[in-house]
């Protein structure tokens, strides 16, 4: 009796650990596979310029290829060279895979996806008056976010023919050395820089507790963008990120940001083993890294889907409009006081106004119809609110609803630039929900 209870209870051990290894998807096991690899001890931490960060960018070449991912740059990458603290030159390189987008139109405009693969190297350390070797394997910074961006790179590439935009993929390195790898890329190697209509960095993604313990940095705030991010947070299975409008840690997209380009770090937070030698791969949720890497996707495709790119920020270059044209457009960010609804923002506009006197189409609620729509309108000098015009479309009913509204809007008080009043533009997101 006792030998049969044993059997059953070895039976029993052998299913739950079968059950456990099949549940493990492939892209889970894949994204534990290049972490393994790229935390390696072989790799020494991948230090910018050292023989280990070069392995490293051979396998995410290796990786693009198996996936069929065209190398925009043959190896080794993009190199490029930095001047040492000692006066040394050290060579580093950006891996760059491209997916091309099928719409003729719009294929020369892209989503670039970002992630550093570099690290901060080794250092030696006496222990009990013996040298010994210290490696910071950076297995969240930041294998986890190269991972991500390779199996997102895999989706991308396996349903292309779903993308009218290009989709760029960008292992930068020495981001470690003061992000010199994406300064590189965006000031001196790639032309179409203000193409990208987008750009993600996944940086630090592997240490959420939970589902809920991913965060999105905007940087600024940006009316579109972060819509975008709650509508791929709405579609079914989805994690839903923890979005801010303003930024968190220094990382590559910085340097996309200071160009007037949309951006948006993914990130699970600064911990206690950052940058420590207690980094490591064991540490990580890679559940969550596939739940990123599926929304990753599902935001990649949106933008590069939409009608019209992403607006820039207010740090584009706008030397090209002369600064005394009467025309002028301002964005709320760019005034010296920001136009004014019933002495509050945009946000006491919705309350006090929008949400008030909005009526939902009764066609729409009889078919289930719901959703966000923005809409983009212009405070003039006087106050009246003009051009009142859909910039993401819920619905024709939803649509019509929230323009009528907004056209309705009694005047404001108008953004001020040095003392005098200017035209400004705002963009709202509108929501409809159904109660259920």
């Amino acid at each position: 009796m006792i030998m049969t209870k044993r059997i059953f209870i070895t039976i029993a051990l052998l299913t739950v650990c079968y059950a456990g290894l099949f549940s493990q998807s492939a892209a889970l096991l894949r994204m534990k596979r290049d972490v393994a690899v790229l935390a390696a001890d072989s790799l020494k931490g991948r230090e910018a310029g050292t023989v280990g960060e070069a392995k490293a960018a051979r396998h995410i070449e290796r990786e693009f290829l198996k996936a069929d991912v065209t190398l925009l740059y043959p190896s080794p990458g993009q190199d490029f060279s930095i001047i040492a603290a000692e006066g040394d030159t050290l060579k580093s390189s950006n891996i760059i895979g491209v997916v091309e987008g099928w719409d003729p139109k719009l294929r020369d405009q892209y989503i670039l996806i970002g992630a550093h693969y570099d690290h901060l190297g080794t250092t030696v350390i006496k222990i009990n008056g013996r040298d010994s070797l210290m490696i910071f394997a950076g297995a969240d910074d930041n294998a986890s976010g190269v991972a991500v961006m390779l199996e997102v790179a895999r989706m991308v590439k396996e349903s292309s023919m779903e993308f009218r935009r290009s989709v760029i993929f960008a292992a930068f390195g020495a981001e470690e050395k003061g992000m010199t790898g994406s300064w590189y890329f965006a000031n001196r190697a790639f032309a179409p820089i203000n193409d990208i209509s987008l750009m993600i960095n996944l940086d630090m993604v592997g240490r959420a507790a939970g589902r809920q313990n991913v965060s999105a940095y905007t940087v600024l705030p940006h009316t579109q963008l972060v819509t975008m991010l709650k509508d791929v947070a709405d579609m079914p299975l989805m994690i839903t990120p923890n979005i801010r409008t303003t930024d968190y840690f220094p990382s590559d997209h910085r340097i996309f940001a200071t160009l007037g380009i949309p951006v948006v770090l993914f990130t699970s937070l600064i911990h206690r083993d950052y940058h420590t030698v207690r980094d490591t791969p064991e540490k990580l949720n890679y559940n969550v890294m596939e739940d990123l890497a599926h929304f990753t996707y599902n935001l990649v495709k949106v933008a590069a889907n939409t009608q019209k790119p992403l607006e820039k920020t207010v740090f584009a270059d706008q030397a090209e409009v002369p600064e005394d044209d009467p025309e002028m457009v301002y964005s709320q960010n760019e005034v010296d006081r920001r136009a004014i609804y019933d002495k509050g923002d945009e946000r006491v506009f919705l309350t006090k106004w929008v949400y008030h006197y909005l009526k939902y189409p009764a066609e729409a609620i009889s078919e289930g119809i719901q959703g966000r729509v923005i809409v983009d309108f212009i405070v003039e000098k006087d106050g009246e609110v003009t051009n009142v015009t859909i910039n993401k479309s819920a619905d024709q009913l939803l649509d019509d609803e929230a323009v009528r509204v907004i056209k309705a809007s009694p005047k404001w008080k108008a953004a001020m630039i040095g003392g005098k009043p200017v035209r400004s533009k705002i963009s709202l997101p509108v929501e409809f929900r159904l109660k259920r």
